[in-house]
């Protein structure tokens, strides 16, 4: 070889890690990639051991149909499978498996064994690979079926092994990743076993609605709604989905299927959103399952190393069957109030709505109807009317109540409020637009730090309220009861999988508890799996209270709640920004402005 050329050969355990890197990301990859095969085999039991979240121990136990002694020599290789034969067969798959690479490649970074046994078989065969070592075939006793144990995945991989995260993290993913085989697969009883404790046990042959409730929980799974559609060339959709009054704080409650494979799509997804759009605030999302069934050919799921995504022929088409299911299944629910503005008209949120009969504006003196305030706003008064002289008694208990000096905030003059969302304010030359959501939260997230550091959090409830919650909440509760507790929640187990709530955090307020504390844990969900947080755990979720009970983008505040929340605001330690970094309100000089109309 001449000493010029560069290209060469990749050694065979070199490029096995490579494909192993593209199949193999997580300890949750590995789950998946196990029950697809157990499934394929015909398995109607399936059983998951886990430990130290997959990173010492994944083992998957089946009672399909096994494989006899060649077959399962010959599984270990790169593209060997029983499932597909030809190219024509790529698009008519009817397996969840079909590249043949997922067992060498998990077999490439792993101390790994592989039992199997057919149903004509005396004998199982047992084979096993240390320290990447050839591998080693033996005979052994086990009942038909198969069983794959993988320990300490990545150990020859140092630089992948250390970028796993924590074991709870893993512990949710895989417990995400069997959740959504328990939906799709009622047919197959499942169980997952972390750390010699059982984290859930499903008996196969349930039913759909079943598998709901043991998934999501009783109260979500008996609420949602039974949608269906289809008849043409995108298939045919199934599926549940949330009322809007039901929703949550990120997209991990959207399940979503193709021809029963569980896939990540956009196009799915974005006609899911769509669908609520105008029924949810911004931010929130659904809690739907959905199962389309489209003809193989019109579908390619050869498009990701996990055949986590897929791409439609028609995926117009595809996008149209959803929305128009879901709003189908929604008939009945109003629309938002906002949805008649047409988005591209930048002049709409400037033009208030016609006055009705009695209506005023925002800071009339003869204000009849005040604006809807948010609970802990003003919690010790009513407002008067939205001009209110200064002497009067509501001003004079606030005065009292935050001193009679006033701080930078409450020394501006209030000159109004725009898009019921900003506040105009003025002092001498300089112009403040304040966000009034973000004020509101970093008021609320610093009256929750005190409330916290001074163990007087929490409110007992006048009666305790029983709430079932799925696996994953429940894991969620028990790690973190102590968090819950400095929030404000007092809580004790009631039964397998509910608890007693008893008491919820004062600033709660006429928030509704049941829904609160669910939005809460939703949000604990979400932190424990993101990386590189700006806060600490407790924070975060004292931050995402804070948010969640400040006043909105889309309140109308009256004059004396505006100068309340200047006065909370001028109490606060950090004055420039909310608990999540982002500004509480920029300046405008006089000079710049005038400077923009030209007259300097």
């Amino acid at each position: 070889m001449s000493s010029e050329n560069r290209i060469r050969v990749l050694p065979p355990q070199v490029h096995l890690k490579i494909a192993a890197g593209e199949v193999v990301e997580r300890p949750a990859s590995v789950v998946k990639e196990l029950v697809e095969n157990a499934l394929d085999a015909g398995a109607d039991r399936i059983d998951v051991l886990v430990e130290e979240g997959g990173r010492q121990l994944i083992e998957v136990m089946d009672n399909g149909c096994g494989m006899t002694r060649d077959d399962a020599r010959l599984a270990l290789e790169r593209h060997a499978t029983s499932k597909i034969a030809t190219e024509d067969d790529l698009f008519a798959l009817k397996t969840f498996g079909f590249r043949g690479e997922a067992l060498p490649s998990i077999a490439s970074v792993s101390r790994f064994l592989l039992e199997t046994r057919t149903r004509s078989s005396h004998e199982a065969v047992c084979i096993t690979r240390e320290d990447g070592d050839q591998f080693q075939v033996a005979a052994a006793g086990a009942p038909v079926g198969t069983r794959v144990r993988v320990r300490d995945l990545f150990y020859n991989i140092p630089a992948r092994r250390k970028f796993l995260k924590s074991t709870n993290t893993e512990r949710g993913a895989i417990l995400d990743c069997l959740n959504r085989f328990s939906l799709v697969h009622p047919q197959c009883g499942f169980t997952l076993v972390h750390n010699q404790k059982t984290v859930f046990q499903r008996p196969a042959g349930s039913d759909i609605r079943h598998r709901l409730l043991e998934v999501l929980g009783r109260e979500t799974g008996a609420s949602l709604l039974p949608v269906s559609g289809g008849g043409s060339a995108a298939g045919t959709l199934s599926g549940f989905v949330s009322p809007p009054v039901l929703h949550r704080s990120n997209r991990r409650s959207i399940y979503l299927f193709v021809n029963n494979r569980m896939v990540k799509d956009q196009v799915m997804t974005s006609a899911v959103l769509k669908a609520y759009q105008g029924l949810m605030e911004k931010g929130r999302y659904p809690v739907c399952v959905l199962f389309l069934t489209v003809d193989p050919a019109r579908v390619d799921m050869n498009v990701h190393p996990a055949k986590e995504e897929v791409k439609f022929a028609e995926s117009g088409q595809v996008f149209s069957l959803i929305r128009q299911s879901i709003l189908e299944a929604l008939s009945g629910y109003p629309a938002g109030e906002n949805a008649g503005i047409a988005a591209e008209d930048p002049f709409a949120a400037f033009i208030p709505p016609a006055p009705a009969a009695g209506d005023r504006a925002v800071f009339s003196p003869g204000l009849e109807d005040p604006p809807v305030r948010q609970p802990g706003l003003l919690p010790d008064w009513q407002p008067s009317p939205a001009v209110v002289p200064v002497d009067s008694g509501p001003v004079r208990e606030k005065t009292e109540r935050y001193g009679s000096e006033k701080g930078f905030f409450s020394s501006l003059q209030i000159v109004g409020q725009v898009w019921k969302s900003y506040l105009i304010l003025c002092h001498e030359e300089t112009l403040y637009l304040l966000d009034q959501h973000a004020a509101h939260e970093r008021i609320l997230y610093e009256q929750l730090q005190q409330r916290m550091n001074s163990r007087n959090a929490s409110q007992e409830l006048l009666l305790p309220i029983t709430m079932d919650l799925s696996p994953d909440e429940l894991a969620a509760v028990q790690e973190h009861g102590d968090i819950l507790a400095q929030l404000g929640f007092s809580l004790a187990p009631f039964g397998t999988n509910a608890i007693i709530l008893t008491g919820v955090p004062i600033l709660a307020g006429d928030y509704d508890p049941r829904e609160f504390f669910h939005e809460v844990i939703a949000d604990l969900l979400h932190s424990r799996s993101q990386a590189g947080k700006n806060l600490p755990l407790l924070n975060e979720l004292a931050a995402g209270m804070a948010c969640r009970l400040a006043v909105k983008a889309s309140d109308a505040l009256s004059r004396e709640e505006i100068e309340l929340l200047l006065m909370q605001l001028d109490q606060v330690d950090v004055g420039q920004t909310c608990p999540h970094g982002r500004p509480l309100y920029f300046t405008m000089s006089r000079y710049e402005m005038e400077k923009k109309f030209q007259r300097r």
